[in-house]
């Protein structure tokens, strides 16, 4: 069976040294390393400066493969190498006679990197096309299939103890094993929330004891649910949260248009073009996809509009940043009355 911390060591090790392979086909359930070990690979093929002319991210249920082999047939730019990834490669159809013709005879210029995700988000097996298997015969004689098994319990733990470490908190054997049973298995959950006690507990070490009376603190929590709820056809549930979060006093209005103008601006970016790679690319790609450039502006300027008007005058921020919400999703722009209430 191959999984384990050590045996995800041992290849983190391999792809770190040595030429890299043409072709790659990352293979499993354990999607969260598998994201991991792409950007090992992009950062040993190409490097943090030659990304943004030497990287491209594809999904197989929208990739133009003739633009996409194209490109990995193409010489790289200011580089020696190109990474092209194909994530989600089992939703790809139609469109696999080029792609494996290509991977019979690879460009020795570029690193392919195909995902195949076995499971569901629920745990059960997908049904993998036919020609996957095909793919999977080419990468083997001319590259390499790395294959990514759940971690057991055990390396689990260990598992959230290093992640953890890394982030500036140090968690025992008992913490982390709570926080399992605060959130389960998902190493994307569990990354999450180690990321939240990091803003908080950065440097210190933390007891179970204490870890259980922040697991899931409600303030923490709120922020992170409000502006993920943010989205076309979510309007009520994002209503719901805002309103939560002022009869709690969980944020103050000026901090949530912050948060959510940062989070706005991130989704803009990748609307207009931003390549990326990583869970977290691929969860904010995901947000992106459900707005419009249009409405994601609409949401910019009059969150923008809210700012300007809760620093210059005295109206109460939480009708303002109401304002701001309902406009928004209705596709208004809301007026600027700073000048003219602030005179008065």
């Amino acid at each position: 069976m191959k999984t384990g911390i050590s045996y995800y060591k041992k290849i983190f090790a391999e792809i770190g040294s040595g030429e890299p392979e043409h072709l790659y086909m990352l293979k499993g359930e354990e999607t969260f390393i598998m994201e991991e070990m792409s950007e090992k690979l992009a950062a040993t093929v190409v490097g943090e400066e030659a990304r943004s002319f030497n990287l491209d991210v594809e999904y197989g249920s929208e990739v133009d493969m003739e633009r996409f082999l194209a490109t990995a047939s193409s010489f790289p730019f200011l580089g020696d190498r190109r990474v092209l990834m194909l994530k989600e490669a089992e939703k790809l159809k139609g469109k696999w006679k080029r792609l494996l013709e290509y991977c019979a005879r690879p460009a020795p210029s570029t690193v392919m990197i195909f995902f195949v995700n076995t499971h569901d988000e629920s745990g059960r097996r997908i049904h993998q096309p036919k020609d996957i298997q095909a793919l999977e015969k080419l990468i083997r004689a001319n590259g390499r299939v790395i294959e990514f098994e759940k971690l057991n319990k055990s390396d689990l733990i260990k598992w959230i103890i290093q992640k953890a470490s890394r982030s500036g908190v140090k968690l025992d054997s008992e913490s982390a094993l709570l926080l399992v049973g605060s959130v389960g298995d998902d190493l994307f959950s569990i990354q999450n929330e180690i990321d939240k006690l990091a803003l908080v507990y950065e440097g210190s070490e933390i007891s179970r004891d204490e870890l259980a009376g922040v697991i899931g603190k409600y303030r923490i929590n709120a922020v992170f649910e409000l502006v993920d709820s943010v989205s076309p056809g979510n309007e009520s549930e994002a209503m719901r949260l805002l309103s939560s979060i002022f009869s709690t006093g969980a944020e103050r209005p000026s901090a949530v248009v912050y948060l959510l103008i940062r989070h706005l601006l991130t989704l803009l970016k990748i609307k207009t073009g931003k390549k990326g790679g990583g869970y977290m690319y691929d969860q904010q790609k995901r947000k992106a996809d459900l707005f419009t450039t249009r409405g994601i502006l609409i949401w910019l300027e009059n969150l923008r509009v809210t700012e300007k008007i809760m620093k210059s005058t005295s109206f109460p921020e939480k009708l303002l940043l109401e304002s701001a919400f309902m406009h928004s999703m209705k596709g208004r722009a809301m007026d600027d009355f700073s000048e003219t209430y602030g005179a008065a």
